[in-house]
């Protein structure tokens, strides 16, 4: 009785369901652009966002450090500042753009991705108002880059197997090129997208030879750079910091660098080792303890990264207790920098890392469940193989900040679960359910 009195209200109601997103989505938009002027990029010139700014704005700088991240952001960044000459309020005006563009982006994939608009809709409203994704924008970080990026990506992806023709391949490949060049999680993700697309089409020779040209063009030019500085072959940038400090069991990391006779020194620690994830249920803390130091002679190639590497004991149980701590990291750890605890939304940002494991849970119970009525294989895989990267490989401390990427993801594997249980209850009314759904791409 109660099930069915549920589904006459949803009757009733789900006419008005486009509107109300839409109203929903048209608020989120205005939060985000509400919050960009509010907390302006400008005023959080500090530690990481610091960094990327001055790496930006120094286009010449060829420091260690400068070499170690991959070279989008910088190269926005540079753009950025010589557009708006470091005023806040155009930086505002471009960041604020590009937080918006950014649900809409991913809205498109959603479109491709399964038939129903309004299901696509929710999940530009979700992604909209979600605080990890709109708080980011105050702060010079690489996420507020590779998220649009990576929704480009995965629309196109998306699109090429519908059109299943070389340009839309191309077009694939060259949007997870530069979603790969600003954080290099995006590099597998991207590899398993475009050999899936590859093997499942034809014209597979002329497609190979675009993507070796496609290729050589972009990292050809930056391996050329990274052995000039580091005589090392890293055109995405140099990650073998990230992961000495993440296979060191150090709390901190201090490293010392040389080359052609300069020398640079640094030391930090990760925001994810100083916290208590589980607050304020536990106590629990890290065991990483003492400061990890390292030496490494640019001017030597991989000798000192090889031979700093092979001090560190990598047994298997100590690869499973720090794999075990990054995971933790991963799914608990609050998003430093945008978990600003003084402001509302950081509040609400801090207390929703809570939902991640939780979700991730029931989205993997039911896609086994859904595994053959579902039929959809490519967003599992790449989802998979970004827990396998990030999780599992200790390319780095994980912080919660590292988990962005995955709640675009998993919001889209959800609402393909939601489109799969739901048809054709959840179906647009515009399609009714003994009619075959329109082809994928199209609405707004």
């Amino acid at each position: 009785m109660l099930s069915s009195k549920l589904r006459t209200e949803f009757e009733r109601v789900r006419p008005f369901i486009p509107f109300i997103l839409c109203q929903l989505i048209i608020l989120g938009c205005c939060y985000r652009l509400w919050l960009v002027y509010a907390y302006n990029p400008m005023d959080h010139i500090w530690s990481d966002p610091e960094r990327h700014w001055v790496q930006g704005i120094d286009a010449r700088r060829d420091d260690p450090l400068a070499l170690m991240d991959p070279i989008l952001f910088q190269l926005y960044i540079g753009v950025l500042a010589k557009l708006t000459l470091g005023i806040p309020k155009l930086v505002a005006f471009y960041t604020s753009a590009l937080s918006l563009v950014t649900p809409w982006l991913w809205y498109r994939f959603l479109r491709e991705l399964q038939p129903s608009r309004n299901l696509a809709l929710l999940g530009w409203a979700i992604l909209a108002w979600l605080p990890s994704w709109a708080a980011i924008y105050s702060y010079f970080m690489q996420e507020t880059l590779m998220l649009p990026l990576l929704g480009a990506a995965l629309w196109a992806t998306w699109r090429c197997r519908r059109k299943a023709d070389l340009p839309a391949f191309i077009l694939a490949a060259l949007l997870w090129t530069l979603a790969g060049l600003t954080r290099s999680i995006c590099l597998p993700i991207g590899l398993l997208a475009l050999v899936w697309l590859w093997a499942a089409q034809g014209d597979k020779a002329r497609r190979a030879a675009v993507s070796v040209i496609l290729l050589a063009l972009v990292f050809g030019p930056l391996t050329v750079r990274s052995l000039n500085r580091a005589h090392l072959v890293a055109p995405h940038g140099i990650g073998g910091l990230n992961a000495l400090y993440a296979r060191s069991g150090g709390f901190e990391i201090n490293i010392e660098f040389k080359r052609q006779g300069a020398g640079w020194g640094y030391g930090f620690g990760s925001p994810s080792v100083g916290a208590r994830p589980f607050e304020p249920f536990s106590d629990w803390h890290t065991s990483r303890e003492g400061v990890a130091r390292f030496r490494i002679d640019l001017d030597k190639g991989t000798e000192d990264w090889d031979a700093e590497q092979a001090k560190l004991d990598l047994d298997l149980p100590r690869y499973l207790w720090l794999t075990k701590e990054n995971l933790i990291f991963l799914f608990f750890s609050e998003s430093w920098p945008d978990t600003n605890r003084e402001r509302l939304i950081g509040e609400i940002n801090h207390q929703l890392r809570w939902i991640w494991a939780p979700l991730t849970l029931a989205g993997l119970i039911l896609t086994l469940r859904l595994w053959r009525r579902q039929r959809e294989r490519m967003l599992p895989a790449l989802i998979l193989v970004w827990f396998l990267v990030q999780g599992l490989s200790l390319v780095a401390v994980n912080e919660g900040r590292y988990r962005k990427p995955f709640e675009g993801l998993l919001v889209a594997q959800l609402i393909l679960l939601a489109s799969t249980l739901g048809r054709p209850r959840f179906a647009d009314q515009t399609m009714p359910a003994a009619v075959p759904p329109l082809p994928k791409g199209t609405g707004l």
